[in-house]
């Protein structure tokens, strides 16, 4: 029964992040997917913001935190 759960977890958290992904252009400008070797239980935005001369963007660092162990 575990595994029969786990496999319904899994697909249903699969649909979830497909319909998630699907949807992003309406409230978002950009996404960036990017998988993480560990999982990241932290995140907080850094201080400071680079804006380059003559350009349309800025560029901003993001912290994660993990815990392996």
């Amino acid at each position: 029964i575990a595994n029969k759960e786990a496999a319904f977890d899994n697909t249903v958290g699969e649909h979830e992040f497909k319909m998630w992904k699907k949807n992003t252009p309406f409230p978002y400008d950009l996404v960036i997917i990017h998988v993480l070797e560990w999982p990241s239980l932290t995140s907080q935005w850094l201080p400071g913001v680079t804006r380059p001369e003559g350009k349309d963007f800025s560029i901003h660092q993001c912290g994660l935190g993990t815990y392996i162990g």
